[in-house]
């Protein structure tokens, strides 16, 4: 069959996990012998030095433009034009490819009126994964004018057309969506859409995933007592994410429990600001030898990154519709503590398959480091119950067949 998949990000240039899920199963489904094109943004598309196949389709404008300066004008002179430029792409991409169904994956930054055009095009046969919350989320441009300028040179020109903006923002209203069927990550994402009263017709879990064969191979090193005991962390720099939590851990492990034998690596990009937050952190608890801070590996390079270490730190504050890295680092045999918030509450449990603490506590968390750092036992048995879990319930190839299956029921309806 022919499957359209229509996502704001697509690998490489993409910003997350989310993405990841989108590629993989993607190809996954093109293994099986059917046919899928990607419609998605030109979001970086100027860096990349490479010759795509001829079914990926970077031609959808964002909404507003990542990190752009000319963001304040464009809103009035270019917004409006994008929108009609996408829909016509879009209309002729179906003309063009003639899609059996068509899957949704993020649309933050895109306009709403794409996957309206696509369910009126398609009538039942759109199925959406909702690994994200940009139904619920306003214009990224409301968010633009309320936040403060970043120079003085943008400052002014924000500032005189910012009432303008936000009264024709006000006047504008989204196009309403069925949501047919829509396929959630987790338990929990399916329950929040519930809570917030977004009316779906059909609706059902299918867990996230990764290709747990690729970490399955990954070596991990025969250790002593005496080793350092290694601490990663993996993923995006940001508040909500709660890196810093762990760097007060290891502060409080190192200066209160005299613990001279740990390391903390952190692994990732994200919000300027906050990395510098965190290498200040660093430097007034005085931790230089025990945190290392390194840019965002590619993807490739995870499986050996998780197999050197012992314990994965997984300290996110805000509810996350899944937790991808974590099911990594199971895989990898690595002993994991992490937060219970959002989806990472249907992945962790409790001294079965990790330790667990509470969000943005980092007394909590360095007593549960502290707890494995002595028991090496106790860390390789987590280990073992983790890497079970993630073969049995988070493999990519399961969560394939499943959204496979549902694009194929849809095709046919």
């Amino acid at each position: 069959m022919r499957f359209l998949f229509v996502s704001n990000f697509y690998p490489p240039a993409s910003r997350g996990g989310y993405e990841q899920w989108c590629q993989e199963v993607a190809e996954g489904l093109m293994e099986r012998g059917h046919t899928v094109h990607i419609l998605t943004s030109t979001y970086r598309l100027s860096q990349l030095n490479i010759v795509e196949p001829k079914w990926i389709h970077r031609i959808l404008h964002l909404e507003l433009e990542i990190a752009s300066l000319k963001n304040a004008f464009q809103f009035f002179t270019h917004r409006v034009k994008r929108e009609r430029d996408n829909l016509s792409r879009v209309r002729n991409l179906l003309d063009k490819v003639k899609p059996d169904a068509v899957l949704i994956w993020g649309m933050w930054n895109l306009h709403h009126s794409i996957p309206a055009l696509l369910e009126d095009r398609m009538g039942n046969r759109v199925v959406y994964y909702m690994g994200d919350y940009w139904p619920m989320l306003p214009s990224p441009f409301e968010g633009f004018w309320d936040a403060p300028a970043r120079n003085i040179l943008t400052g002014i020109p924000k500032g005189f057309l910012k009432p303008v903006a936000k009264t024709i923002l006000a006047g504008e209203i989204r196009p309403s969506l069925r949501f047919e069927c829509v396929l959630f990550p987790s338990k929990f994402m399916l329950d929040e859409f519930e809570r917030k009263q977004v009316k779906i017709r059909k609706a059902q879990v299918v867990y996230g995933a990764i290709d747990t064969q690729v970490y399955l191979q990954s070596h991990r090193k025969e250790r002593n007592e005496k080793d350092i005991i290694s601490l990663l962390f993996v993923g995006r720099l940001s508040r909500e994410k709660g890196v810093h939590t762990a760097i007060q851990a290891v502060g409080c492990l190192v200066h209160t429990h005299a613990l001279q034998n740990i390391r903390l690596i952190i692994v990732g990009d994200g919000e300027s600001d906050y990395e510098v937050f965190l290498r200040n952190l660093v430097a007034k608890e005085g931790l230089e030898k025990f945190v290392q801070i390194t840019p965002a590996q590619p993807k490739e390079s995870l499986p050996s990154l998780y197999g050197n270490v012992d314990i994965f730190l997984f300290t996110s504050i805000w509810a996350e519709p899944f937790g991808r890295v974590l099911v990594e680092a199971m895989a990898s045999g690595v002993s994991i503590i992490g937060t219970r918030v959002g989806g990472a509450g249907e992945v962790l449990m409790e001294n079965e398959n990790a330790l667990t603490f509470p969000p943005d506590d980092p007394l909590k968390l360095a007593a549960q480091i502290k707890r494995l750092v002595e028991a090496p036992e106790l860390r390789k048995r987590l280990a073992e119950s983790a890497r079970q879990t993630a073969i049995s319930k988070f493999d990519i190839q399961r969560m394939t067949e499943e959204i496979g299956a549902h694009l194929v029921s849809t095709a046919k309806t």
